[in-house]
């Protein structure tokens, strides 16, 4: 494996022991923290990817095999790694948001569920309050969905007499709504 070491003739080593991967460290982490920082705007996630970029080479360094300048290699894992972070941190918004309307629609939706067993409840003890004929006119009508001449023939009254107790029951039920 070929190493750039970092001194001024530009030497090549074949392997990474501790001094060489020192001498990496030492030369590299500043300007590799300096583009991390400028990319990301964010000091501990830069130093983290540094950190990560010097731990992922000690770890590979017997299998690794470089073919460019080690300054290359080192910069273009830094660009991976930033690409990495945006990437995830996209993916991460992006749940976080979906997560966050389906949170919020659910609230709305048992907060609308409550109200609307709550409201209904309470037209239910308005329609008990309707006179005999008018509540069942009206339960007919509203609940069961039938028309006025359906209603008429059922229940054996005239049309008029449907209509009228079905227009009481709306207008007492509008009243007390109100």
């Amino acid at each position: 494996m070929k190493i750039f070491k970092g001194n001024k003739n530009g030497q090549l080593l074949n392997q990474i022991d501790d001094s060489s991967f020192r001498t990496l460290f030492e030369q590299f982490w500043k300007p590799l923290l300096a583009f991390c920082q400028h990319h990301i705007h964010h000091d501990e996630v830069a130093m983290d990817i540094v950190q990560d970029i010097f731990c992922s080479l000690w770890r590979r360094k017997d299998a690794l095999h470089v073919e460019t300048r080690m300054e290359y290699y080192l910069f273009r894992a830094a660009r991976i790694k930033i690409s990495d972070y945006y990437r995830e941190k996209f993916k991460r918004e992006s749940q976080n948001q979906c997560l966050l309307e389906n949170f919020c629609e659910s609230i709305n939706n048992t907060e609308e569920t409550i109200l609307f067993k709550d409201l209904d409840h309470f037209v239910d003890g308005l329609v008990n309050r309707l006179p005999c004929r008018c509540k069942q006119v009206y339960t007919l009508s509203r609940n069961s969905g039938l028309t006025i001449p359906e209603i008429a023939e059922q229940l054996e009254l005239s049309e008029k007499t449907v209509e009228a107790h079905l227009t009481k029951a709306l207008r007492f039920l509008k009243t007390h709504l109100h």
